[in-house]
């Protein structure tokens, strides 16, 4: 027993001392720190150095913590998304909300079977990985660092992790071309792979990479052989969100500023590879058109012009407080960027900025605005608020002129015009479009183009001492280059590009063909691009073109040429809001001969096909005889009421009281009956779906207006454009006012429009647009948003008050001049831009 008892005092004598020395360790490793610490403080007294320079590190230690923290969270949670199965995500989403599961994913099928198969097959996607990683990404980061002095960039380590991407979504078009499939994809990736890369003999990596963001994958073309689908072009409609997190040496570099113009380098990257206008093709079948898959045609060009902003919030702090703002605006379009000047100490910036976008794409794409106020040093500049407009609109319209809310802001707008030009193949229409350029040159100082030039380098043959070629492309300013291929001197290029042209008679194009290794210049073309007016279709196909310059004379160069004009684009569907197309009749519905055209040739009413209140001979002219119970209860008002009066004259035409005379020719009362249903159900749709209804009684003493004119109430009518957007929004624009009834006095109103989404009247709920003076037909074109998940639609009503701002100050009067009631949950999504009857005000609630 002693032996144990002397056992145990040894054993805790021991863990005793153990305890005793950790604690000492830890104690002298706490006042090592401190005493250096405040040594250096001392030291930084002692030799009079700024206290600024021991603040500068603490406060970058202190962004970089914080930094750090929200990246972790940020991907913990992205992490358990992509790990968690679909009916995980669900019930912890409808825990905070009480969505049903089909509103999760309202335009997108689920696709878990597909997430389970790309979860299986990730492990076996290592090596495809490292080829695409050596092959193509590493050249093209090689030569961006290198204009950063940093050189011989070079992948050391490629681990993809147990982490696969996932796919939240899958959207398939069934209204495309039959020789092609388009899907849209929800990807995202918050995997656990690990890069290590060596740059000028340091080596550093990234781990934690995170991309998520709207892929595009186009089968085409279909063939009739196995696999069945020719190639495959995938690409990401916007550039994705991505963040990662450096190690090694390049963690000195993830703190704020540093870390950014790193990231901004690995987004250009990934946009320069596979973002719109830029595709990944992959090839599937040999026997298929290369250049179609590789670089299709674009599918028009967007011409933007940025005018000017008002109200823009006010960030620059001056001495009395609050001053103003230095703003600027970039546009983006997938890989596209373009930004205006930076106006100086205002908040109502005029840029008058115009610049073209080459468009690949129609549909699920957005020109984004973002406006920025510039700040001097290190620090990055304040956002004052976005913008965007749906690319399907501009060019279902041809043409928008409106002015959009600037989102995260607490105020501020822009005015965009925005123009469709089609690709046109006929060398005639370059004179017009030369001359609508010369026009809008006058009101802004940016080149404007006239013409697209899409260029194919297939092949070069017979180079010298077998170098490593590449082409160089010029026109005018813009100049573009092709991969190297390594020491051949018969390489395949197979690669495309596209340029835009100011002016084919006077422009041409210049191509060198250099040695990447000596830059040494193997040959060169030069085309005038007046030859290609020329030509039929204007292109030149599969043609070699000798290289000059070249010892020996053989070199030669294979390429297709292709130049289309731009042409202003008509409205792409009638009656769906946007420009009346060039040549279009504009017949008011409210005149007979509009009647008689919107009566269908093959429904039995229409049979006697008669002509109402045309000035035709007498003997000639039918007419109908209208009885007693359709002019009390079914009277529409088919009548102006000024014009038709002077043309009444003969049997068949409108009298002053708005009846017709009836004439010897027949016509069976019910063709009538179901004749003027038909015109007043299509006149007045939006009304008897939106708006308050007409009494009987009212009926007879609306009969002299045109509903075209002033409306069945007759206090006007207004044109608006209702749509909900594919990023969770009610986007609303006001286009115009006609015929709004003057003052008691005489005296024309003041009028704006004011918006409410019920039930909420806050102050976050309403919108105004601007004032205008002294007019009964005002003219606005302003956009408005509201922010609303999908399933809240059907409970929200738009209310559309026009007020009267007529007065000075505290003496003006507000009153409703009328009101028009939207229910959101009725939307019809082919026909968003209507007219509305403008309907006596419900309520009189204070302005």
């Amino acid at each position: 027993m002693g032996d144990e008892e002397a056992e145990k005092v040894k054993d805790v004598a021991e863990d005793v001392g153990h305890a005793y020395g950790e604690w000492f360790r830890r104690y002298m490793h706490t006042f090592t720190r401190r005493f250096f610490e405040w040594f250096f403080v001392f030291l930084f007294g002692y030799y009079n150095i700024s206290f600024g320079w021991l603040m500068a590190p603490l406060f970058f230690l202190v962004l970089r913590d914080k930094r750090a923290k929200e990246k972790k969270m940020k991907f913990d949670i992205i992490q358990s998304i992509a790990n968690a199965d679909e009916k995980d995500i669900l019930q912890e989403i409808q825990r905070f909300s009480n969505l049903p599961s089909w509103v999760t994913f309202p335009d997108m099928e689920r696709v878990e079977w597909l997430n389970k198969i790309i979860r299986q097959l990730w492990p076996y996607a290592g090596h495809y990985v490292q080829d695409l990683c050596k092959f193509s990404i590493e050249p093209s980061m090689r030569t961006a660092l290198e204009e950063y002095k940093l050189s011989g960039f070079k992948f050391e380590k490629i681990i993809l992790g147990d982490t696969p991407p996932r796919l939240s979504g899958v959207k398939v078009y069934d209204d495309t071309s039959r020789h092609e499939i388009i899907m849209d994809m929800d990807f995202a990736y918050a995997g656990d792979c690990k890069f290590e890369v060596s740059v000028s003999k340091f080596k550093m990596g990234i781990k934690d990479l995170q991309i998520s963001g709207r892929m595009r994958v186009v089968m085409k073309p279909l063939v009739r052989q196995i696999p069945l689908v020719g190639g495959l072009q995938v690409f990401f409609l916007n550039n994705p969100d991505v963040d990662f997190n450096l190690i090694g040496l390049a963690d000195v570099f993830d703190m704020p500023g540093l870390s950014d113009i790193l990231r901004s380098i690995v987004i250009e990257q990934i946009a320069h590879m596979m973002v719109l206008p830029n595709r990944y093709p992959i090839q599937l079948v040999e026997d298929i058109n290369t250049a179609d898959l590789k670089c299709p045609s674009p599918a028009g060009v967007l011409r933007i012009h940025v005018i000017e902003a008002q109200n823009l919030m006010k960030k620059d702090v001056g001495l009395m407080g609050m001053g103003k703002s230095d703003p600027y605006c970039i546009l983006r379009l997938g890989a596209q960027k373009f930004q205006t000047k930076t106006i100086n100490n205002t908040v109502n910036p005029k840029w008058d900025f115009c610049c073209e976008f080459l468009t690949d794409v129609i549909r699920s794409q957005a020109i984004e605005f973002e406006v920025f106020d510039v700040d001097d040093g290190p620090t990055k500049d304040d956002l004052l608020g976005r913008a965007n407009l749906d690319v399907h609109d501009i060019w279902k319209n041809g043409e928008v002129d409106m002015w959009v809310p600037l989102s995260d802001a607490k105020s501020g707008r822009i005015h965009i015009r925005a123009a469709w030009l089609d690709l046109d193949e006929a060398a005639s229409s370059l004179e017009l479009q030369l001359e609508e350029i010369r026009a809008l040159q006058t009101s802004t100082k940016n080149p404007l183009h006239s013409a697209v030039l899409m260029v194919w380098v297939d092949s070069a043959k017979k180079l010298n001492n077998i170098p490593d070629p590449f082409v160089r492309l010029h026109v005018g300013n813009s100049q573009q280059e092709t991969t190297v291929r390594q020491r051949t001197n018969d390489p395949v290029f197979e690669e495309g590009f596209t340029f835009l042209v100011r002016n084919p008679r006077t422009q041409e194009l210049k191509i060198e063909v250099l040695d990447h290794k000596t830059n040494q210049l193997q040959g060169k073309i030069e085309v005038d691009l007046n030859v290609l007016l020329k030509e039929r279709n204007l292109e030149i196909l599969n043609e070699e073109h000798t290289l000059s310059g070249a010892s020996g004379g053989l070199a030669a160069l294979k390429l297709n040429l292709t130049l289309r004009i731009l042409k202003t684009a008509l409205k792409k569907d009638d009656g769906d809001g946007g420009p009346e197309e060039k040549g279009e009749v504009n017949i008011d519905s409210s005149t007979p001969a509009a009647i008689t055209e919107s009566i269908s040739p093959t429904s039995p009413s229409s049979a006697p096909q008669p002509t109402l209140a045309t000035p035709i001979p007498p003997k000639e002219t039918p007419s109908i005889p209208v009885p007693a119970d359709v002019s009390d209860s079914k009277s529409a008002p088919i009548k102006e009421s000024v014009p038709l009066a002077e043309q009444s004259e003969g049997p068949g035409v409108v009298t002053d009281a708005g009846v017709l005379v009836k004439s010897e020719s027949k016509v069976s009362e019910p063709s009538v009956d179901e004749c003027i249903d038909e015109v007043m159900s299509s006149a007045a749709s939006p009304l008897m779906h939106m708006g308050p209804s007409v009494t009987s009684g009212e009926d007879s003493s609306l009969r002299q207006r045109s509903p075209n004119e002033a409306g069945v109430h007759g206090l006007g009518r207004i044109e608006l454009t209702v749509k909900y957007g594919p990023r969770n929004n009610l986007v609303t624009v006001v286009h115009q006012i006609k015929n709004l009834p003057v003052e008691e006095d005489g005296e024309l109103p003041d009028p704006y429009v004011k918006l409410y989404l019920l039930p909420d009247r806050s102050k976050d709920s309403k919108r105004k647009t601007d004032v205008i003076k002294d007019s009964c037909n005002p003219k606005y074109d302003e956009r408005f948003e509201y922010a609303i998940p999908s399933n809240e639609l059907t409970q929200r009503t738009l209310e559309v008050n026009i007020i009267n701002k007529k007065g000075l100050l505290f003496l003006q009067r507000s009153p409703k001049m009328g009101q028009v009631l939207l229910d959101c949950g009725l939307l019809d999504a082919n026909k968003v831009t209507q007219w509305y009857d403008i309907a006596p005000a419900m309520d009189d609630d204070d302005e």
